[in-house]
């Protein structure tokens, strides 16, 4: 496995533990998070997912998320994260 994959596999990882311990906190699950309908928007066939994963609870900073599955195959598409910096 190459050094781009490995990363890959961690940062996945550490996002699936961020989303699943700020969900556990909150009381929330991906239901919650999923997007059923958005103006405009004809029917799709994927599911879309928007909220916070929370990253310092004291000073209230959370990030951003919206996961697109992919139209077809979703589970053996990889994954793209893209991170914006400010």
């Amino acid at each position: 496995m190459g050094q781009r994959q490995i990363f890959a596999h961690v940062v996945i990882w550490v996002l699936m533990l961020l989303v699943g311990a700020s969900c556990a906190e909150a009381g929330e699950g991906e239901a919650s998070d999923r997007i059923l309908a958005l103006p405009g928007q004809p029917k799709v066939s994927f599911q879309q997912f928007s909220g916070y994963v929370t990253v310092n609870k004291v000073a209230g900073r959370a990030l951003f998320y919206w996961l697109t599955e992919a139209a077809q195959n979703p589970l053996t598409k990889p994954l793209v994260i893209w991170l914006n910096g400010g």
